[in-house]
């Protein structure tokens, strides 16, 4: 073992990164998103005696009435899951969530351990492999942000793969085990879905593997195949009309024919370039530099490299099941995504939704990087720097710009742009009587009396999910709505005057980020 790896092996370490990570969310509380912001309203409707995962908004025929909205952009879980410890403990939204980051990452990483060791990876190999997935820019922003789904998920859905990898050879195990922890996942996130579209990849290499070796149809793999397969058409018929369709989903946003966005290729690196940090520095760098005509060649030769060296590693490592797992994983979640992202699905090219294709194939790399060449040792230092580096300065950074950028609420969450001034203002309007319009949907966790509109910046996802209509027709009581610069700049959003006709606005007050009007 090199000294490097004695260091990055230390599980005291790693308890220590665990602990700093906490102990700065209790400093600095966590960020509330936009989509667990959506999901924290109905929550709190919930407790108000309102039905199961449904949110009352003001209807667009008569503003005065309400309508019942089922969610289901997002699955149950990741309000529910801290909004239950919440009660239980007695103590803010906000702090709960951190909790939940700090159970779940532990749980996760648990979880990625007890895979790698079922594809028989050496433990220098696994405790690498933990310490870079724990440093990572998409494990510490669990730690900025309250990510909902994505933080549950990422405690969950290793424990499916590590239980299909278990009891592959007992098939009515398989099928019954599998489905249980499957459900649970689509109750932490909706999308877990593809991972377990991505398992029925697996098992059907498996088959195919088994079948041009053995020439026999009914040989082991056929009923690992055979488990899997009846465990998906289970799931879907459970979650498709006992959840999905009974509201509307990023699925049905595709409305656009198909068209191929040329950089969503992308994502067929991800595996790779995720662990050097290189897709996640590229937009910064365009957001604060003006590259040359070379800096975006460079970027794709980057690219390019990556997903040729993602080949070359797969092809020649040893292990043949982590191969195997890693293939069906990426073929699925690839796939997936390049058909979503080329029909104007309302998701972002983004390498966390990928993720776990970059964790099936992280051991791989790192066996590759440990062989004895100086081209190889210079590789492992530059992953440590670009991703261990990027993924702990970014940290640091990222939560110095929340406490200069964000007010806490009385939820417990940081509200980011907002200010001490808006959340007063939101207080001193949350009465029954009124109607408060957020054109950034977190903000709205600060209002738990008045009835709400919850709206996004970007207004035409905020419609898709059927939060908010182009109009609403008639009076009710007194709106306040709350716009952030941002969402007046896009050509998109309508004015208020054309949403709201028969409301007359004046602005009452402008802070930072945001204008305030007053509708009568």
């Amino acid at each position: 073992m090199t000294f490097p790896e004695k260091i990055l092996t230390n599980r005291y370490l790693l308890i220590f990164l665990l602990l700093a990570f906490t102990i700065a969310g209790f400093g600095i509380a966590l960020v509330l998103g936009e989509d667990p912001g959506f999901g924290l309203s109905v929550w709190d409707e919930m407790l108000r005696g309102n039905s199961f995962n449904t949110l009352s908004v003001p209807s667009p025929t008569n503003i005065a009435e309400n309508q019942s909205l089922f969610l289901t952009w997002w699955s149950p879980g990741q309000y529910m899951v801290p909004g239950v410890v919440s009660n239980v403990l007695g103590i803010s939204q906000g702090s709960a969530s951190l909790w939940v980051t700090l159970a779940f990452s532990i749980i996760g990483l648990i979880g990625w351990r007890f895979v790698y060791q079922q594809l028989e990876f050496d433990k220098t190999t696994i405790a690498l492999s933990i310490f870079f997935i724990t440093t990572s820019r998409l494990f510490t922003i669990n730690f900025l942000n309250y990510t909902g789904g994505e933080l549950l998920l990422f405690g969950s859905q290793p424990w499916t793969i590590w239980f299909y990898l278990k009891y592959r050879s007992q098939p009515l195990k398989l099928f019954g085990g599998l489905l249980v922890l499957s459900l649970v996942c689509f109750f932490f996130k909706s999308a877990y879905t593809i991972g377990l579209a991505a398992l029925c990849g697996c098992a059907g290499l498996a088959f195919l593997t088994d079948l041009s070796k053995s020439r026999k149809i009914f040989n082991p793999s056929f009923w690992t195949t055979v488990a899997v397969g009846g465990c998906m058409l289970f799931y879907l018929a459970l979650t498709q009309f006992g959840f999905i369709n009974l509201g509307t989903s990023p699925i049905t946003s595709t409305s656009q024919p198909f068209k191929i966005a040329w950089a969503s290729f992308e994502t067929l690196t991800y595996p790779l370039t995720h662990w050097f940090s290189i897709a996640e520095m590229y937009p910064q760098l365009l957001q604060r530099t003006e590259l040359p005509w070379w800096g975006h060649g460079v970027y794709y030769v980057l690219m390019f490299g990556g997903f040729v060296g993602l080949l070359w590693i797969v092809s020649r490592t040893k292990f043949a099941d982590a191969r195997r797992i890693f293939i069906g994983f990426y073929i699925v979640y690839c796939g997936v995504f390049l058909l979503l992202y080329n029909k104007g699905a309302e998701i972002s090219i983004e390498y966390r939704h990928t993720k776990i294709v970059a964790y099936l194939f992280l051991p791989l790399l790192l066996v590759e990087l440990r062989r004895p060449k100086a081209v190889l040792k210079l590789a492992f230092w530059a992953l440590i720097i670009l991703n261990t580096g990027y993924g702990l300065a970014s940290f640091v950074i990222k939560k110095l710009e929340i406490k200069n950028e964000s007010a806490t609420g009385s939820a417990g969450f940081a509200l980011r742009h907002a200010t001490p001034e808006d959340l007063t203002f939101i207080h001193a309007v949350d009465k029954p009587g009124n109607i408060l319009y957020f054109t950034s949907g977190s903000l709205n966790v600060d209002a738990t009396q008045a009835r709400k509109l919850v709206g996004s910046i970007d207004y035409k996802f905020a419609k898709g999910c059927g939060f908010l209509a182009d109009r609403y027709e008639g009076k009710g009581g007194t709106l306040y709505a709350f716009v952030h610069e941002a969402y007046q700049q896009l050509p998109s959003s309508p004015s208020l005057e054309s949403q709201f006709p028969n409301y007359q606005f004046r602005l009452v007050k402008q802070t930072k980020k945001f204008k305030i009007y007053e509708g009568k």
